[in-house]
């Protein structure tokens, strides 16, 4: 598999949501309904993935 790096500000039309509070707010709420489901390893890359989402809109 050849991957190669793209522009991720293409990709800000995907987001479902209108502000990154919104965005937060349905994180915290998946978060208290899921956090039990994965490990504490997957909760970390998890975090590190919506921090990196928060940065970037639409990435």
């Amino acid at each position: 598999m050849n991957l190669k790096s793209g522009n991720i500000e293409g990709f800000e039309h995907f987001s479902q949501f209108e502000s990154l509070q919104e965005f937060n707010h349905h994180m915290e709420r998946w978060l208290l309904e899921h956090k039990a489901d994965v490990s504490k390893g997957e909760l970390v890359g998890l975090k590190r993935l919506v921090r990196f989402a928060a940065k970037f809109p639409g990435s």
